[in-house]
């Protein structure tokens, strides 16, 4: 068993059992910006649904008691243009299920971090399952082009031992367990 970050071999193995780490899972890299299995990673895709800030007068976004009437979501097909200076919330393609000795941390994609898009994604801790919600700001003084169904940020994958507790074994709660898609603060 490997203690450390898992390569190609690794990941793949872990998403070709009966309970795949990914699915669906793309075992080489292709599109643009690519997505698929890397050496030490697996880039994700975007998805096609979003939520969107409405924004408003003196709306404050505070993660214990959210504003939800201030979003709404939109299903996209092919291109999403976020606005300079703005941001939406997204859904990954795939669904992860982090077995109980894997945690795992994303980064953006060269490219579009490269166009101004930070991409932030909290940690896949160990027992977590579901889709994504990938936080995209873009924080350039221009519009970005997003393309659904293709890479936008690569995830590393890192095994240990078991923890005395997964994410799902929380204290506080397993709040985000099977997710379904992109989802507001609960």
């Amino acid at each position: 068993m490997n203690n450390g970050i898992l390569s190609d071999h690794e990941i793949s193995a872990l998403c070709k059992r009966n309970n795949p780490m990914i699915d669906p899972f793309v075992p080489f890299q292709e599109g643009k910006p690519s997505y698929g299995l890397g050496s030490f990673g697996y880039d994700l895709r975007l998805g096609n649904k979003f939520l969107v800030p409405l924004g408003g007068i003196n709306t404050v976004l505070d993660p214990i008691a959210f504003p939800v009437q201030h979003f709404r979501e939109i299903e996209v097909n092919e291109i999403l243009e976020i606005a300079a200076g703005s941001q939406v919330l997204a859904e990954s393609v795939e669904w992860f299920n982090i077995p109980d000795n894997v945690c795992a941390v994303c980064w953006g994609k060269s490219s579009y971090a490269r166009c101004g898009l930070l991409v932030n994604v909290t940690p896949l801790e160990p027992g977590w399952k579901g889709k994504l919600t990938l936080e995209l700001a873009n924080l350039s003084p221009l519009p970005i082009r997003l393309h659904i169904h293709q890479g936008i940020t690569q995830v590393v994958f890192f095994q240990g031992r078991r923890p005395l507790r997964t994410y799902a074994e929380k204290e506080t709660g397993a709040t985000y367990q099977d997710q379904q898609g992109v989802t507001l603060p609960r």
